[in-house]
């Protein structure tokens, strides 16, 4: 277990700087800069990249699928008085081409309309790595939204309970598939140092949708206005259907679809100012070995060896010709002699990469099933198993029962005050946690995803303890600093990091399946606690924050064991550390005083906040 500084898995600045100057002989010389200026000793590696507006654009773009996810979920958190006339329609409300004021629901059907979301959801998650793999990580998001915006239409436009649960499941499909492609897309075009600050957006476009869905419901009071509240995500939809195409692929995905010339551009594009000659070997690295080796071949046919012929065609006297249809190709130059050397040098590490593989793993599988049994070329049954056991905590924490106004906790004890107590305390609970967000913003790449998921589910265990104590004993303020202090501490860290720990954690060509298996089961657990929260309340309404506060107290025991620290660290680098059946990873840290005596007891614990 190292202790030093983690600025490259736990690397210092001597060291980072001799494996650069390492990876300057090993990888061919890839420039995003001016051709006219190609020093590669003043120019940083693109996996220490900072701050990127073009990163920064394409991940609020994206975001607003996301956005649609929370406006979805929030919108019928408050409207059900303004939506549904559980009486039959009037005469006047029938009349052909007239949209009624309110839509005829019983309370089932209601409650079918609102919980269909979430069953759409889970369709959708199930289908989205499979769509990402095959049209790419931003197309899929471009004919996602076409999808969501017809969603939007059919609950804009609905008369009856029918139609209105049609739209609602649509769009649900449309939440799941952005649930998982969101996530890839942004984990696999950020950079390595701002990777956590760029997957926190996902978490923070939830809060946002949540809270200004509920607030724009709440205001939607007369006549057909609650139309317009409901299919308001096909203006984001619509957004993002022109301005997405406009942006570049994931290069990963490219490579993996061996479409290499555009993978090239795009990372060029990513890391405009940096060297991406290791970055790019990394990308090859975390494909599978069938995959590597077809995007050797063509990347060798389809750009080196048109250059070192068009070199080699020429007389030895206009050589600085060749050079400069050289300099013309895509802005790619490589700091060698000659062109065959640096064919020659790609060829030779792609070689000897794909010769150290072992041969029966020298197959394609990368699905759901094998990954999870350690059947890829990496085994990757421990990282997946921390990836599943984080996204099913988010809902067993309990936060959708503090979050909904219908949930008994916060509605039985506002309720008899105000109806409108509950709907209001929901959207201050959702501002109140955007504070949260932002400060995990600034921490989560300094401070690292352990610290702050151990403060998060430690601090839930005791706003659950706190919870409890005061359904059971009072008073109900009490209960209810504890339901906002719990909100907050679940956004500063079990709300966020599973969300993008995912794409740290699992090389590309198992990224798909993992983020499909997450995603999938986030769902269902949704499904699971709306069903079961009611049968609780109705039986031991104090004992459920009890059950949460239990299940809280074992993800940190879990996380604490057995999920490892991914800031700062390649792909590469996790999964060779951390590979294999399930194992904890936490060690015990002694060190020797002067004296002789074992010592460092504070050292030991700040080390189980890294590993």
């Amino acid at each position: 277990m190292s202790s030093e500084p983690a600025a490259v898995c736990g690397k210092d600045s001597g060291e980072q700087s001799a494996l650069h100057k390492q990876s300057r002989t090993m990888y061919p010389r890839v420039f995003a800069v001016d051709l006219h200026d190609v020093d590669g000793d003043r120019f940083q590696d693109s996996r220490q990249a900072g701050f990127s507006w073009y990163v920064l654009t394409t991940t609020l773009l994206v975001s607003l699928s996301v956005i649609s996810i929370g406006w979805s979920f929030g919108v019928v958190n408050i409207s059900k008085s303004i939506i549904c006339q559980i009486s039959p329609l009037g005469p006047g409300n029938t009349h052909s081409g007239e949209f009624p004021n309110r839509i005829p629901f019983s309370n089932s059907a209601w409650t079918i309309a609102v919980g269909i979301l979430a069953v759409g959801g889970f369709l959708g998650a199930l289908v989205s790595g499979a769509i990402s793999d095959s049209i790419g990580r931003r197309n899929a998001l471009v004919v996602n939204n076409g999808l969501c915006l017809a969603g939007s239409v059919l609950m804009g436009t609905a008369t009856t309970a029918v139609h209105f649960t049609l739209g609602r499941f649509v769009i649900g499909i449309a939440c799941g598939v952005a649930s998982g492609v969101a996530n890839t897309y942004v984990g696999e075009i950020a950079p390595l140092k701002w990777h956590g600050f760029y997957g926190s957006f996902f978490q923070l476009s939830i809060v946002i949708g949540l809270l200004f869905g509920q607030l724009a419901a709440m205001h939607a009071t007369g006549g057909t206005g609650w139309r317009i509240v409901v299919a308001f995500p096909g203006v984001f939809s619509l957004i993002q259907i022109a301005l997405l195409p406009l942006r570049v692929e994931s290069p990963r995905y490219l490579l993996k679809a061996h479409h290499i010339n555009e993978a090239r551009h795009a990372l060029l594009t990513l890391r405009r100012g940096y060297d991406v000659a290791a970055e790019w070997q990394e990308s090859l690295l975390s494909l599978d070995v069938v995959e590597i080796n077809a995007s050797n071949v063509r990347y060798h046919s389809d750009q080196w060896s048109a250059t070192a012929a068009a070199a080699s065609a020429v007389p030895a006297n206009d050589q600085a010709d060749a050079n400069a249809l050289d300099k013309n190709d895509s802005k790619l130059t490589m700091k060698t002699k000659g062109h065959k050397a640096v064919d020659d040098n790609v060829a030779a590490s792609s070689l000897t990469f794909a010769e150290n593989m072992p041969v029966e793993r020298a197959t394609h599988v990368s699905g759901v099933w094998q990954t999870l049994c350690g059947r890829t070329r990496d085994d990757l049954r421990h990282l997946m198993a921390c990836c599943i056991v984080l996204m099913v905590l988010q809902q067993l924490s309990g936060i959708s029962a503090i979050l909904f106004s219908d949930s008994g906790v916060v509605r039985d004890i506002l309720d008899p005050f105000s109806p409108l107590s509950a709907p209001w305390t929901c959207v201050v609970v959702c501002g109140t946690s955007l504070p949260a967000i932002f400060l995990c913003l600034a921490c989560v790449d300094r401070l690292g995803r352990r610290a702050l998921l151990l403060g998060s589910l430690g601090g839930m265990s005791v706003c659950c303890v706190l919870i409890s104590a005061g359904l059971f004993y009072g008073p109900n303020s009490m209960v209810m600093a504890a339901v906002f202090l719990c909100y907050f501490v679940f956004n500063m860290g079990a709300g966020i990091v599973p969300w993008f720990i995912i794409s740290e954690v699992i090389p590309s060509y198992s990224l798909s399946a993992a983020t499909t298996l997450c995603c999938s089961l986030y769902w269902v657990m949704s499904i699971a606690i709306g069903l079961m929260v009611p049968l609780i309340e109705n039986i031991v309404p104090q004992w459920l924050f009890v059950i949460f506060g239990c299940f809280t107290l074992a993800g940190f025991l879990l996380v604490m064991l057995f999920v490892p620290e991914t800031m700062n660290c390649p792909i590469t680098e996790v999964v060779k550390k951390h590979s294999g059946n399930i194992h904890v990873v936490v060690k015990p840290y002694r060190r020797l005083n002067a004296s002789g005596s074992i010592g460092g007891t504070s050292r030991s614990l700040l080390e189980l906040f890294k590993c």
